[in-house]
């Protein structure tokens, strides 16, 4: 029996999904980079934990946009 991870699974989605799931993600690693540069411009000292974070989740969606067919 084949392990899971070496089965390739297609799900049926429409173009226009896609497209909206595309530019959910764009918006987010939009919206998470102004926060790390909002986060080392503060005049305070910025909670790093915060920004890293926010990188791991810039991380994350930039990996599934990756793997999102255009």
């Amino acid at each position: 029996m084949p392990s899971s991870h070496n089965i390739s699974r297609h799900i049926n989605i429409s173009e226009t999904e896609i497209r909206a799931l595309r530019l959910r993600l764009q918006t987010e690693i939009t919206w998470l980079l102004r926060q790390v540069e909002d986060l080392q411009g503060a005049d305070d000292a910025p909670d790093l934990s915060l920004v890293q974070t926010y990188r791991e989740m810039i991380f994350s969606r930039r990996a599934l946009l990756g793997r999102i067919p255009r």
